[in-house]
């Protein structure tokens, strides 16, 4: 029977993720041996491959288990890191590249998770980021929330991905990332939407592999206005009718398509009073 994987693999998988957004071009040796320094900057901090290592004797307690997980401060920042990085020649290309995110420009990545998730609607917003570390951005925030969902499978929660073609469109690792949220997060109690207004975006890598497992594992698919050519994929990938087809790129504002399944709906949102006050850019 083979075994889960520990927390130190799960992290390493993420972090080989989020280090191929950050450098697109890092070879494969240079990945190999950031791994290695990773593995060296969590042993810093007491943490193996051993998830025993993710606890502490807490002695200000007399309970017979006074184990305490260790928090978000206790594991290492991307500035720890760095530090191990900059000490290895072969990496000497990406602690360069890595220093901006440390003690530069981009720095605001250079620290420990401060987002609370105590309310009932949790929004992050990635206004103001460069638009190249918006995708970063992200798939550092969704892969945090995504670890929350799943610590428990009986509590309901939804997540909401605007501009999700960021994370498919560009990159193997965070599309794939997605694709198996939305394939598995129905075992935790949850949902996922993504939303976008370039599906083109969404069947660019791997001949549409990402797009299509999305599509598939979307129980419901509302369709508003869109171009021709995102119309001739969903026409492929949907089974859209040639009437469908001509009233989608004509439909005014609030009037969409819902496909559930095979059964195919159109639909006018009209949004309460209050709904629109909270919503309207028409001021």
């Amino acid at each position: 029977m083979m075994e889960m994987a520990g927390y130190l693999q799960n992290k390493l998988n993420k972090l080989n993720t989020f280090f191929s957004m950050l450098f697109p071009d890092i070879t494969q040796e240079e990945r190999s041996l950031l791994e290695e320094d990773i593995i060296k900057t969590y042993a810093l901090k007491g943490i193996t491959f051993d998830d025993e290592s993710l606890f502490y004797e807490d002695k200000s307690t007399r309970l017979i288990s006074s184990k305490r997980f260790k928090k978000e401060t206790d594991m290492p920042t991307l500035e720890e890191l760095y530090k191990v990085v900059a000490k290895d020649k072969k990496l000497k290309r990406i602690a360069v590249l890595l220093k901006p995110y440390v003690n530069g420009s981009l720095s605001f990545m250079n620290g420990h998770t401060n987002i609370k998730l105590g309310n009932s609607l949790v929004v992050a917003d990635v206004f103001g980021i460069e638009e190249n570390i918006i995708p970063i951005a992200m798939f550092v925030i969704t892969e945090f929330f995504w670890d929350k969902i799943k610590e428990s499978r009986s509590e309901r929660k939804i997540i909401y991905l605007d501009e999700a073609w960021r994370l498919i469109g560009n990159n193997a690792e965070s599309a794939n990332f997605v694709y198996k949220m939305f394939k598995t997060i129905r075992k935790y109690g949850g949902a996922v939407t993504a939303i976008t207004q370039d599906i083109n975006d969404f069947f660019t890598l791997q001949e549409g592999k990402f797009g299509k497992g999305i599509l598939n594992n979307s129980s419901v698919k509302t369709i508003f206005q869109l171009e021709e050519n995102d119309l001739k994929l969903l026409k492929e990938n949907l089974n859209l009718s040639e009437e469908e087809i001509l009233k989608i790129p004509n439909s005014r504002r609030g009037q969409c398509l819902i496909c559930a399944g095979t059964n195919h709906v159109e639909v006018k949102v009209v949004s309460s009073e209050k709904e629109h006050e909270c919503v309207t850019t028409e001021w």
